[in-house]
């Protein structure tokens, strides 16, 4: 007989802490694949009512999951805790370049210092008890400083047999992980973006299973959660919200999406800029102003429109005071949470509206971006702003922010144009709108690199990775 003739389906915990994770556990069609062998109990960390009603209609088993309390002492520790993981485990360069960018952009910057405090602090973590104390207090902390109790009668309530995260770094699933480890639950995990690993803190869960990106996130993993008795099990599945670029399905007519995205004309080429986040980049607005400014002036050729996409935890309007009223730029929200910005429920119609503005425009640009992946996939030149007129003293260290490791294998394709004053900017615009062949000829590297696969199947192989776990 069979393994799986007598396989008794488990309830297996999906868990949902972000609007991302509703694009790649739900869109993909993740969960009704994963109800084929076993029973899904979704756990949202907020009250998504119209998603909660969607996935009740579909029959499924949903619960809204209180967000993980802790205290400041248990806060600390971990910071602490973080800190020795960074310097000791992790070990990356993307730190310190995104920490040096931060510590820029204060007001109240006093590097001395700094450097002076993480010296010591270094220094103390070089005797192997400062860690072991640490996760001693950890622990204790876990259990009288959060509301670990609550969540640990929830999860005997639920009944689950295993879990399943895309964000196991998230502050809002933390304890209920913890709990569930302790509980002996089985614990899979596939990192939801390619830069999770090397910017995030410590996981204080070890799983049984991680799935990721490529190789290099596998790389990172091992180096970083390696234990003394056993190989880290981590298994490349590529990036199951790509699954959407390689479906036509996902297109709508361009008519319509030039309704959607708010065009007045679409016989005009389309410069498409994805904005970052405010909290990352508050001088960007700066480069949309150079593009709308050359076009103005003739400087970029044959008279393109631009299309800006916010970013979903952006603010639009901090770009719209900037730029002002201009016939040449049209914006474009993304979907955004109306209390919290990282809570929406992202939708198909959402998605298709991505997947066509990507497959419609004829140059993209953004900011040290996943977005320069999304479109490599089709196949259009891509262009990387790393100047500042704004504060030219920090150009170099922005320019850095290209360098973080993984976004490296991206440089390495050469197919990402780095635009490194306003001029240069302008000129690979009119190169990529005249000879787009010759930026697009690494396109498929970096699509290769990243993702690893594009063939649109990585739901697939995510799923028959979490089959076979769950039949060991």
């Amino acid at each position: 007989m069979n393994l799986e003739d007598t396989f008794v389906k488990k309830r297996i915990l999906v868990i949902i802490s972000f609007s991302f994770s509703i694009r790649y556990i739900y869109r993909t069609g993740f969960l009704r694949k994963l109800r084929t062998f076993a029973n899904p109990v979704i756990g949202i960390t907020w009250n998504q009512e119209d998603l909660i009603k969607e996935l009740l209609a579909e029959g499924f088993e949903v619960h809204i999951i209180p967000e993980s309390i802790k205290s400041s002492n248990y806060n600390n520790v971990r910071k602490k805790i973080d800190f020795w993981f960074n310097h000791f485990r992790l070990k990356t360069p993307s730190k310190k370049i995104q920490d040096t960018w931060l510590d820029s952009l204060s007001k109240n910057n006093n590097s001395l210092l700094k450097k002076a405090r993480k010296l010591y602090n270094i220094a103390k973590f070089y005797l192997p008890t400062t860690i072991q104390k640490l996760k001693v207090q950890e622990q204790q902390l876990l259990l009288s400083d959060t509301n670990y109790n609550d969540l640990s009668m929830l999860v005997d309530y639920l009944d689950i047999e295993t879990v399943f995260t895309v964000t196991p770094f998230h502050t809002q699933e933390d304890v209920l992980l913890q709990v569930c480890k302790n509980k002996g639950k089985q614990m899979i995990t596939s990192i939801l973006s390619f830069d999770n690993i090397t910017k995030r803190g410590w996981l204080p869960v070890e799983y049984d299973l991680y799935m990721v990106w490529n190789k290099y996130n596998q790389a990172e993993a091992k180096r970083s959660y390696r234990t003394s008795n056993k190989e880290l099990p981590v298994t490349i599945v590529g990036a199951a919200q790509f699954d959407f670029y390689y479906s036509k399905e996902c297109l709508v007519p361009r008519d319509e999406w030039v309704n959607q995205v708010g065009l007045i004309s679409d016989d005009r080429e389309i410069i498409l800029y994805a904005g970052g986040p405010q909290s990352l980049f508050p001088n960007e607005p700066q480069y949309l102003k150079h593009i709308d400014e050359a076009i103005r002036n003739g400087d970029i050729k044959g008279n393109p429109i631009v299309l800006f996409r916010c970013h979903p935890v952006d603010v639009i309007q901090r770009w719209k005071d900037v730029i002002g009223n201009s016939p040449n730029i049209f914006f474009d929200s993304s979907w955004t949470g109306r209390q919290n910005l990282l809570h929406a429920n992202i939708s198909d119609k959402d998605i298709a509206k991505l997947c066509s503005t990507l497959a419609y425009t004829d140059v993209h640009i953004n900011l040290c971006s996943t977005m320069t992946v999304d479109g490599s996939v089709f196949h259009k030149p891509q262009i990387g702003p790393a100047y500042d007129e704004v504060s030219p003293q920090n150009a170099s260290l922005l320019l850095k922010m290209y360098y973080q490791e993984h976004f490296v294998p991206i440089l390495n394709t050469k197919g990402l144009s780095l635009a490194k004053s306003k001029t240069e900017l302008i000129d690979l615009i009119n190169e990529a709108l005249y000879n787009p062949d010759s930026m697009t000829k690494a396109s498929k590297r970096i699509v290769d690199e990243i993702i690893s696969y594009s063939d649109g199947k990585s739901t697939d192989r995510l799923i028959e990775a979490v089959r076979k776990k769950l039949l060991t």
